[in-house]
């Protein structure tokens, strides 16, 4: 099983880091995403306290597997009811 470290945003919906061809980065383990997610939020508090900045909590980055992956991922309320659109991987 391969796993994906994932951003949500507003308007584009969960997102990853993409590879040469544009596919998303995959990982090995659960554990070997977490540990990346781990060191570049580590570096991200660092720089963030170097420039006076008040420092996040927590990553936004989460991990998943690939196979529960959907590109721009978004859940959309309606009076009817709701949806998940975007695009499978």
């Amino acid at each position: 099983m391969s796993f994906v470290i994932v951003f949500d945003t507003i308007c584009e919906g969960w997102q990853s880091a993409v590879d040469e061809n544009g596919n998303p980065v995959l990982y090995a383990t659960e554990a070997e995403a977490e540990a990346e997610i781990k060191s570049d939020f580590e570096e991200l508090q660092r720089n963030r306290i170097l420039e006076g900045e008040e420092p996040d909590e927590e990553p936004e980055d989460f991990v998943i597997p690939l196979e529960e992956y959907i590109k721009g991922r978004k859940f959309i309320w309606h009076p009817s009811g709701s949806e998940i659109v975007g695009e499978s991987q």
